[in-house]
């Protein structure tokens, strides 16, 4: 909890004087015994203890600088709230509705506001953001070894590592990176062929084809899920542990005490597990040579510019992170596009004629064949994926420096902790029209109906600015070659007895979304 701003020598000796004060009426006229002088000293220290509660209370909800933002009640006093909404993994649903009932801010605890308006995006992400660094939600990991640069709060620290990364993800490592993601698909056509006509989990089949690829290029060892078609011990143990970091990142004052709470004990254990599996999967690729350059050269050799070497902690940090980062998004893109074509045959056709105008099936796949200028359509249904879905739907948390920010003409006070709301804003009807339904034709100026609202100010599934992910094209790669090579070569339906709005309704938040099986079934496709 947040503590309330005030000389402690005040407070010590107005606490005195009110003790002294109680003492004295309740012993003038009695010698008190051992047993009852304790007795009123519990008394008197729990009355303190309320006394100084209430205060806090008072002081949160009447005269903090946050005070004129509205909110729950309970959010503007504590963070249970948000912690509690966190642990029973709908915090994503929760803050959505809060904005609907409260507007474009919402107090989401003492000290933090989330903005929903696209004016605000550039203001907390963009060009205007540049003092911003990030919250202490990303003080709240219990199992890393050291920061790594998707964590450090440190802004100079931040954009010299950044560098080091920005190397890895430039257009011609993705060039170079390209054959290695076309072989691993050619793998997932190879198993999808042997079962059709069988029921296949999409969720499944997504995750093996992302994680793999990211695992190849980040270490030149991919984890051969593909081939095994069963999951690596990585992807539970990924899972579990984004759980006691999101719980524990909504109150970071808490994360040396994570070992000793008798909670999230799967959590504790797929935290250490995933330690494990990061470093281990570091070490082999430290000590061996490799004929392609991937992204451990990189992160292994920052950039010179940088004021000191990385630590091994920190490169063992960045590594864990690598493959994390980028195959969660991927995974999830192509789960939630299969989810909303398969509702709308006419969707998929159209996508499954655009593909076979740009791919013959023979001829050496590559991603310019599927660029948005000659596949607009699978570009609108990537975005749509993007946009309902973000990979972080609750944002990312910011805080204002010492000085303070104005963000749509509203002072908001340093130390602010702030954020976008990424999943509200994207489905917001000012933004988007028609904004919870799947339509890849909006992101097709030619086809958008003229008076429909669509503001990409408020589409930031990678977020923005200094902050923003390096990873976007790589993404936007390998979601375009894997829709190519799968949707060219199948035909799909829904398995017999699913239900679309049972699979909507259990999608739950833990870090990113959490989804259950998806079962599709395949069959050999002709194109034409």
């Amino acid at each position: 909890m947040e503590a309330v701003k005030s000389d402690p020598r005040v407070t010590a000796a107005v606490s005195a004087g009110v003790l002294g004060l109680v003492s004295h009426q309740i012993f003038k006229r009695n010698e008190p015994t051992v047993y009852s002088f304790a007795n009123h000293v519990l008394i008197v220290n729990a009355g303190l203890t309320i006394l100084y509660n209430s205060s806090i209370v008072l002081y949160r909800v009447f005269f903090h600088p946050l005070n004129q933002y509205p909110g729950p009640i309970l959010c503007k006093i504590t963070r249970f709230a948000s912690s509690w909404h966190v642990m029973t993994r709908d915090s994503h649903e929760w803050q959505i509705s809060l904005h609907k009932k409260y507007g474009d801010v919402v107090r989401l605890s003492p000290n933090e506001l989330s903005f929903i308006s696209a004016s605000s995006v550039d203001q907390l992400h963009g060009s205007k953001a540049g003092r911003l660094a990030r919250g202490p939600f990303y003080s709240g990991d219990p199992n890393r070894p050291a920061d790594s640069m998707l964590s450090t709060q440190d802004l100079n620290e931040h954009r010299w590592r950044r560098k080091t990364w920005e190397r890895g993800f430039g257009s011609k490592q993705l060039r170079d990176f390209e054959p290695r993601v076309i072989r691993l698909l050619d793998i997932l056509v190879s198993q999808l062929r042997e079962r059709v006509g069988t029921t296949q989990n999409m969720t499944r089949w997504s995750e093996y084809f992302a994680y793999d690829v990211m695992s190849d290029l980040a270490f030149s060892e991919d984890f051969g899920m593909l081939k095994a078609a069963k999951p690596h011990p990585y992807i539970p143990a990924l899972h579990d542990a984004t759980r006691l970091l999101v719980i524990a990142s909504q109150t970071p004052w808490i994360r040396p005490l994570m070992p000793w709470f008798p909670v999230e004990a799967q959590s504790k254990r797929a935290g250490k597990e995933f330690a494990r599996i990061s470093r281990e999967t570091y070490l082999r690729r430290k000590a061996r040579e490799v004929k392609e350059p991937d992204m451990y050269e990189y992160i292994a050799s920052p950039d010179r510019s940088g004021p000191r070497p990385l630590t091994e902690a920190e490169v063992v940090a960045d590594s864990a992170l690598l493959i994390a980062a980028g195959a969660v998004s991927t995974a999830l893109s192509i789960t939630f596009m299969f989810f909303h074509l398969l509702q709308d045959p006419k969707q998929m056709a159209r996508l499954q004629a655009e593909i076979d105008s740009c791919w013959d099936g023979v001829t050496p796949l590559d991603v310019t064949m599927l660029a948005p200028q000659r596949a607009p359509y699978l570009d609108g249904c990537i975005n749509e994926s993007l946009r309902l879905w973000p990979p972080a739907p609750n944002g990312m948390q910011r805080r204002t420096p010492s000085s303070g920010i104005v963000v749509d003409n509203r002072f908001i006070p340093g130390g602010t902790q702030v954020s976008n709301h990424t999943m509200g804003i994207q489905r917001d009807a000012r933004h988007f029209t028609n904004p919870d339904a799947f339509i890849p034709e909006r992101w097709i100026d030619s086809e958008r109906p003229a008076d429909w609202h669509h503001d990409v100010r408020a589409f930031i599934p990678f977020t923005i600015g200094q902050f923003a992910c390096l990873g976007k094209n790589l993404a936007y790669q390998e979601l375009r070659l894997f829709m190519g090579g799968v949707v060219r070569n199948f035909e799909f339906a829904f398995a017999e007895g699913f239900r679309a709005e049972v699979f909507e309704g259990q999608i739950k938040f833990k870090g990113t979304f959490l989804i259950g099986e998806l079962p599709v079934v395949f069959s050999d496709r002709k194109a034409g």
